[in-house]
């Protein structure tokens, strides 16, 4: 059988980022070969195994602490506030009690997981776990696990520190996690050259995986997914979405940094705006931010450039090309007027959200309440007078990004206005920078 090799972390309740990448792949059709887990994702990878997706999505999005930890007298009592003790506290004394008690957990999964079509399956299947009576790990195979003990062995495998160790045949184990929270080394057992990794574990921490001869694909959370016991169905929901779009985007069939954008040919449009930025053009990106084209290196005017490319750099997926630019402006913007990221977006349609946000906001209380203190800004004396009572005041971001965005402004004062806030935060000065132009475009279009 052709496919690919398929390998899950371990991350608790982040599990529910896993069903996310499943939905992808069944609506790519890439076949899967093998499938190797930890943790919880030696449960995901049971329900894989086993081709119910449908179950899977409900089991994770009904999921709740109750049905993982057999603390329900306890946390009612304390939700109900009839004992003085929260969920938390709640959940530690049990650990110190010897752990905590997962017989929910255990009487959901004899409930959903098939062992009988698991078996049968064509998708080959492996977990890993960690005996405290041998003090080893232990890496098996569907074929390797006795008859009538697969629940057992993923209870293994799932047995969080935490939890209380999962005894079989007089032996105790705790969860793999503790050897290996990524088992690729267990698929390499199997005849699989094409692998999916995916990564749970946080935010920034990739492995760098180099292996020769295999094509190994990486898949990790663009987002943080909630802590490891934080089971709840609105978290799961979302984890599931954008484990769903990360894939995507991998695969190709999306693209952006952050943002999930439709790859039409509104990018071409892009690059043919940027590539159409003639000397004069430029010259009003660099007036608006009262910059010297001819400044010398070192000079003021370069580090604020120097900050704002490196900023545009990181949102273009670390390739800064024609086209990539107005993309990445309108990512930073979008982020940091809190536009909703999981979502799929045409670049036309971002830009529609970002300027119906500006309109929001300079009509807003908010706004006209610190313009006249702006303005008064704009009147001190020096440099230094302005740093300083800048810094000492704050701003709201909103504020900033939508503060005299016409790219035709020609005032000293708020060209020194915006230099400021290009060297203290390029992100701000991006967004303002990027909203001036798309009204700028807008005006054209009307014209």
């Amino acid at each position: 059988m052709e496919g690919f090799g398929l390998v899950l972390g371990g991350g608790g309740a982040k599990g529910a980022y896993e069903i996310g990448v499943w939905k992808a792949l069944l609506e790519l059709n890439i076949p899967i070969k093998a499938v190797t887990g930890t943790s919880v994702g030696a449960l995901n990878g049971a329900m894989i195994v086993q081709g119910d997706y449908d179950l899977a999505y409900e089991v994770w999005t009904n999921l709740s602490i109750e049905n993982v930890i057999n603390v329900e007298k306890e946390v009612v009592a304390a939700r109900e506030g009839k004992k003085r003790v929260s969920i938390i506290n709640t959940i530690k004394n049990l650990i110190t009690n010897g752990g905590l008690d997962i017989t929910p957990l255990k009487e959901m999964l004899r409930r959903i997981i098939d062992e009988k079509k698991i078996r049968e399956s064509n998708i080959d299947f492996g977990i890993v776990t960690f005996s405290l009576s041998d003090f080893k790990p232990v890496e098996l195979f569907k074929e390797e696990i006795p008859q009538g003990q697969l629940v057992d062995y993923l209870l293994a495998s799932a047995c969080f520190p935490a939890f209380k160790p999962h005894e079989i045949d007089k032996k105790k184990f705790i969860d793999g996690g503790v050897y290996d929270n990524i088992p690729l080394n267990l698929i390499l057992k199997k005849d699989v050259k094409d692998i999916i990794v995916v990564d749970i574990s946080g935010i920034g921490l990739v492995r760098k995986i180099n292996k020769k001869d295999l094509n190994i694909i990486q898949i990790k959370n663009s987002e943080e997914l909630g802590g490891i016991l934080e089971f709840d169905s609105e978290r799961s929901k979302r984890n599931i979405e954008i484990g769903y779009l990360d894939t995507l985007k991998v695969f190709g069939k999306l693209k952006g940094y952050k943002y999930y954008f439709i790859p039409n040919e509104e990018f071409e449009e892009g690059k043919k705006l940027v590539k159409n930025m003639d000397v004069a053009y430029l010259k009003k990106m660099y007036d608006f931010l009262g910059l010297d084209i001819g400044a010398k290196k070192g000079t003021t005017n370069k580090i604020i450039l120097d900050k704002i490319i490196r900023t545009l750099h990181q949102y273009s997926n670390g390739k800064l090309l024609a086209e990539s630019i107005y993309p990445a402006m309108l990512e930073i913007t979008a982020e940091q007027l809190g536009i909703e990221r999981a979502k799929v977006y045409t670049l036309g349609e971002l830009a529609k959200l970002i300027l119906d946000e500006y309109q929001k906001i300079i009509t807003s209380e908010n706004y006209k309440k610190n313009m006249p203190f702006i303005n008064r800004l704009l009147l001190t004396r020096t440099q230094l007078e302005f740093d300083r009572e800048i810094l000492r005041t704050g701003f709201d971001n909103k504020v900033l990004i939508s503060y005299d965005a016409d790219i035709k402004e020609k005032d000293e004062k708020v060209k020194r206005f915006r230099r400021f806030i290009a060297m203290t935060f390029p992100k701000i000065a991006i967004s303002n920078m990027l909203i001036a132009i798309l009204l700028d475009m807008k005006q054209k279009a009307n014209e």
